[in-house]
């Protein structure tokens, strides 16, 4: 029986490969951690950016091309969405009750509230004013 030689050496290129993996994964987790989403900036400009989005629906109401269901179900949206963004977790699924439960101090709750009562009015432009001015009022005290 010959003497034990000891065990075999690795090759160079495990090596390399195992260097290459973990300099690699380091750079993954880096852009990750570090890359800006879409739409990412200072909250100014995420609360500009979901003002004129409600402008915009203001305006198209104010045209005459959506009509006030229309534009509380476009509100509704896009306060889920400014809802999501600010609170850190999708509330889009979420009922109307359990996001005034779970997020009392965000004002969501009864502005969605308002989104859902009927769209029947006896001035929708009342009530299109109305709602837009309670919007408006969520998104600034965020």
């Amino acid at each position: 029986m010959p003497a034990a030689d000891g065990p075999f050496p690795y090759a160079w290129w495990v090596l390399a490969l195992g260097v290459a993996l973990v300099v690699a994964a380091l750079a993954w987790v880096a852009y990750v951690l570090l890359r800006r989403a879409p739409g990412d900036g200072s909250p100014e400009a995420r609360d500009v950016s979901w003002g004129s989005r409600v402008d915009l629906l203001h305006d198209r109401f104010r045209r005459g091309e959506i009509d006030l269901r229309v534009l509380h179900l476009e509100l509704a949206r896009l306060i889920r969405e400014a809802g999501s963004e600010r609170v850190g977790r999708d509330i889009t699924w979420m009922s109307r009750a359990e996001v005034a439960e779970t997020f009392p101090r965000t004002g969501l709750g009864p502005l969605l509230a308002r989104y859902e009562d009927p769209s029947f009015s006896r001035d929708p432009r009342a009530e299109a004013e109305t709602t837009i001015r309670m919007t408006r009022e969520v998104l600034a005290r965020w």
